[in-house]
């Protein structure tokens, strides 16, 4: 078995990053290592599928390098966020022209919700609201950040509190969505990562402010009465448009970056339509880029399935290479952080057969284990024999650890090379001082018969020992630990005899090494 430790911070295309760029999507890996691994593992012409696609990257780094592709995923706006990261037949000009003809009907509309009494010192039109900060921390003394249109946000900014007149109409104002239609849908009342709902908070629709409440459904609307030509791309710029336009967004948290619905007392109403314009730029430079990366000739060979990938009608042996991403236990609630997404887009998300660690679907780690067990269980029957299986997988928990590589040796997969890819470069104190995994580890299998290789105790101190005997400096924590887990991984997988993780985690982990180090 190969171990090497794959530092995705090395020089790589900058501008390959930007085609996915498109839609935000939590635990995206990083492209270059997936295609470094596709292109090791397959031949041209060959089937890659991935059980847990997420958002695409797999499908487009498999297309670009010239292999088929399968991808299955339960989450309906997975499936809808690659399918469009995928498609490359764009006409740019085209594209733009559709664009023009959105912004000439909603634009004036949308930013006129914004538009404040005070005029532009140099060109007199009346300055624009971009964002305002709202919130008890800000109470009587409520800031906005303002521009004129016409002069654009480099010459007109400006930052200041509001007068008392701004700050009523502001906080007041009361938008009726009429005949738009919102999103209504209410939360499910047992929502693990709840953060929300003490405040108030019921439906999707009371995550946002009347003003961009109303914004939305107006864009969302002509986008969809329009019936654009890449209606699937304006739809896309709009759905990573909604979170930040909620009140999920503060001065110092965004959206994406923490892993629940979190309401901030202090928050942010943002311009919609700015944000909007933003997004949908980063759909266009995506499609130069993939226009680069390909040419005109359209990405075809695919497939992309919105299903449980517990059964699926692919063929006995017809795949050549599995790789995925599946959920780390409950690290990340796919169904949950997507609701409002789905909400938007009017997709129905059945969380039934979701492989998750979640109380609140009354999932534990055994349920976990036993739901994965059937992902892999399939995997195990349309490879071919002797292909390669490729899991990017990190938990806190070692107990789900030792279970997941019981069920990879029970259907005859052999563990062949371990990558551990860190794209932080930064010390171990900096990637491990919360406690919770920095890095992905990139765990290869073999379709073969498994056997086991050693039967010997070792301790999990005895591991320790061992690397840093290895080890010509002690400085490096987190060249350690790697390795570390690296030696855990293959005692766990080819040593009959086990070591008891039950109780471990990172943190004891951690300490474990430290006081090996300073001889305690």
């Amino acid at each position: 078995m190969r171990a090497q430790i794959y530092n995705s911070s090395q020089p790589k295309s900058k501008t390959h990053d930007k085609v996915y760029q498109i839609h935000k999507y939590w635990s995206r890996k990083p492209w270059d290592p997936i295609s470094s691994h596709i292109l090791t593992y397959t031949d041209t012409g060959d089937t890659v599928l991935d059980p847990f696609m997420g958002s695409g990257v797999t499908a487009l780094e498999s297309l670009l390098n010239n292999r088929k592709y399968v991808g299955i995923d339960l989450n309906p706006v997975s499936v809808f966020i690659a399918s469009n990261t995928i498609n490359n037949t764009v006409d740019i000009g085209r594209l733009k022209e559709e664009f023009s003809q959105l912004t000439n009907i909603v634009e004036e509309k949308i930013l006129n919700l914004y538009k404040t009494n005070e005029q532009c010192g140099k060109c007199s039109n009346y300055m624009i609201l971009q964002h305002s900060n709202i919130g008890p921390k800000f109470k009587d003394s409520e800031k906005g950040y303002f521009f004129c249109n016409a002069c654009g946000k480099r010459k007109s900014s400006i930052k200041r509190c509001f007068s008392k007149k701004e700050r009523n109409w502001i906080l007041n104002s009361e938008f009726e969505v009429g005949s738009y239609w919102i999103p209504d849908q209410k939360f499910p009342d047992k929502f693990y990562k709840d953060r929300f709902s003490y405040k108030g908070i019921q439906r999707v629709s009371d995550m946002y402010t009347n003003r961009n409440l109303y914004a939305l459904s107006l864009l969302l609307d002509t986008i969809k009465q329009l019936k654009l030509e890449y209606e699937g791309l304006f739809l896309t710029a709009f759905s990573n448009t909604v979170l930040h336009s909620s009140k999920l967004k503060s001065e110092n948290v965004r959206p994406l970056g923490v892993n629940n619905y979190w309401v901030p007392d202090d928050y942010i109403e943002e311009n919609v339509w700015l944000r909007y314009v933003d997004r949908f730029q980063k759909i266009i430079n995506a499609k130069k880029e993939l226009l680069k990366l390909n040419g005109p000739h359209p990405l075809k060979n695919y497939k992309l399935l919105n299903q449980s990938c517990f059964k699926t009608d692919l063929k006995d042996g017809s795949i050549d290479y599995i790789i995925t991403d599946p959920p780390y236990g409950d690290a990340i609630q796919y169904s949950e952080l997507s609701f409002i997404w789905n909400a938007w887009l009017g997709f129905q998300y059945n969380n039934e057969e979701e492989v998750i660690v979640n109380p609140a679907q009354s999932k534990g780690t055994d349920q976990f284990t036993e739901l994965l067990s059937r992902a892999v269980s399939e995997s195990a029957r349309v490879i071919k024999k002797g292909g390669f299986f490729t899991l990017c997988f990190h938990n806190k928990n070692f107990k789900i650890w030792s279970d997941v590589l019981n069920i990879f040796r029970q259907y005859n997969f052999v563990l062949h090379e371990i990558f551990i890819v860190d794209g932080l470069g930064s010390t171990f104190n900096n990637n491990w001082s919360k406690f919770s995994p920095k890095t992905d580890l990139y765990l290869t299998f073999k379709k073969d018969i498994f056997q086991f290789q050693y039967e010997k105790t070792i301790s999990l101190e005895d591991i320790i020992k061992q690397v840093l005997k290895e080890e010509k400096s002690i400085e490096n924590y987190a060249k350690i630990y790697d390795k570390v887990i690296i030696q855990l991984i293959e005692n766990l997988y080819f040593n009959k005899c086990q070591i008891d993780l039950s109780h471990l985690t990172i943190k004891k982990l951690s300490s474990i090494i430290e006081n090996i180090q300073h001889g305690n």
